[in-house]
């Protein structure tokens, strides 16, 4: 009989392997995982970011580029000629005769070229259609009356 002082110990031991490791995903399957994820970043910066830098790049040049009598649009969509440039923030816009106000230079949206009937009156806008009609008139043949229609 064992005496109640005596413990009996359980000398269980889990088996012994011989040297052999779990396999491991190793440098291949890392980067293989990822790999996508660089694909997406490098196709994010060539498709987004990049054309978006190369656009406010341009625009930051168009602003600088801005003088005394050139026609703008706001980003407000008020078309008016630069009266003056006051510094590198400010000008003087005029929007009609006489009528002048101060804007910042980052509220360009565009420039308008010289050609262009965007900001001209009515009044210039007819006379310059009058002017071509003029000329179509001009150079179409017209026919007389001993003429046969065809």
């Amino acid at each position: 009989m064992a005496s109640p002082t005596t413990t009996e110990t359980s000398t269980a031991v889990a088996p012994m392997t011989t040297g052999t490791c779990p396999p491991s995903a190793g440098i291949g399957g890392v980067f293989g995982s990822i790999a996508p994820l660089l694909l997406m970043l490098v196709a994010f910066y060539f498709l987004l970011m990049r054309p978006q830098q190369k656009r406010d790049a341009k625009r930051r040049e168009m602003i600088s580029t801005v003088k005394r009598g050139d026609k703008v649009v706001l980003t407000s969509g008020i078309i008016g000629t630069i009266h003056k440039v006051l510094n590198d923030r400010e000008i003087s816009l005029e929007i009609s005769e006489e009528v002048r106000v101060r804007v910042l230079k980052n509220s360009i949206s565009d420039i308008l070229d010289k050609n262009s009937d965007l900001g001209k009156n009515e009044t210039e806008v007819e006379e310059k259609s009058m002017t071509s009609q003029k000329k179509i008139a001009k150079n179409t043949p017209k026919k007389g009356r001993n003429e046969k229609k065809k």
